[in-house]
């Protein structure tokens, strides 16, 4: 019962820690002012669609985002000023590709063939019309939920 016990505690203790680390703040050196995202499509045939993600926030610093979280993805943000405003965008790509498996009883027959990516699972549960952001301060990276993000118009690409 005592080994029980001195295997459980650490566990507790690292479930606890695990789920601390992705707290969202509350309070944040930024001021959101518009989230928005468009789905993209068209350009070079093969080439993947997806989804733009633009934010316009104000801050009396710079400050360091690092990934946008938005429609079980993590992508890395991308930061940049245009005139007056303080944008941060990601652009998220779905792929329309799909590779052709050689199937055959034969094992040496089906060398080449890849397994299929990792699903890429986020540790935030988000409605449809929710990103999180994450920024960097002192070392430290922080998450803040932005809710919600309007959907623009599709853009089609040349």
């Amino acid at each position: 019962m005592k080994l029980l016990k001195l295997i459980s505690i650490p566990l507790i203790l690292m479930t606890f820690t695990k789920c601390a680390s992705y707290k969202l703040e509350k309070n944040t050196p930024f001021k959101i002012v518009s989230a928005t995202s468009n789905a993209r499509v068209g350009g070079m045939p093969g080439s993947p669609g997806g989804t733009q993600v633009r934010i316009i926030y104000t801050a009396e610093n710079k400050i360091q985002f690092d990934s946008i979280y938005f429609q079980g993805k993590k992508v890395k943000a991308s930061n940049f000023d245009s005139g007056d405003q303080k944008i941060v965008s990601a652009n998220i790509y779905h792929s329309t590709t799909k590779k052709d498996f050689e199937m055959n009883g034969d094992a040496n027959k089906e060398y080449g063939n890849t397994p299929p990516a990792k699903k890429n699972t986020i540790p935030f549960k988000l409605n449809e019309n929710e990103l999180v952001i994450s920024y960097i301060v002192n070392n430290k990276t922080k998450y803040y939920k932005v809710s919600p993000v309007k959907k623009g118009e599709t853009v089609l690409m040349q």
